[in-house]
């Protein structure tokens, strides 16, 4: 123990980095672990959106032309903070799957929309990415928005 005391002391720069990193990771887990969205993989994405829900991706206009989930309605993350939301009212109590590239963005789009009571809004685990490598299909067709049948 005194060894530990000894290192912690010489190199306390280093022993409170550790220290802020594992506060931040446990931060971090208990954000998720408590919030309203859920977090999806592919299957279970598709599954809720069959549920009369709608795919939403958040992207920029150029990442959704170079490939997006067939029916996706492409509202990008800038929208959806300013309130341009609209087009989503008729799924508020309906599965609405956001997505990205990796997660980060639709997380956002998804808590800015459950704070605005739409009670099924959810993630797709891994964005386009997990979508790809579950060998899911990708449009690059521009949609109109209507949802796929």
């Amino acid at each position: 123990m005194s060894e530990l005391l000894d290192f912690a002391t010489e190199h306390y720069i280093l022993s409170t980095s550790w220290v802020i990193i594992v506060l931040l990771l446990i931060a971090n887990l208990v954000k998720y672990r408590f919030s309203s969205v859920k977090v999806l993989s592919p299957q279970e994405a598709t599954i809720a959106t069959n549920r009369n829900g709608v795919f939403v991706d958040v992207r920029s206009e150029e990442e959704y032309a170079a490939g997006h989930i067939q029916g996706a309605r492409h509202i990008p993350l800038e929208k959806i903070r300013a309130g341009e939301t609209k087009p989503l009212e008729k799924f508020k109590d309906a599965p609405i799957v956001f997505v990205c590239n990796h997660g980060n963005q639709a997380k956002t789009a998804a808590n800015i929309m459950a704070k605005q009571e739409y009670s099924e809004a959810s993630v797709l685990q891994g964005g386009m990415h997990a979508w790809r490598n579950a060998s899911f299909p990708v449009s690059k067709k521009k949609t109109t928005g209507k949802k796929a049948k």
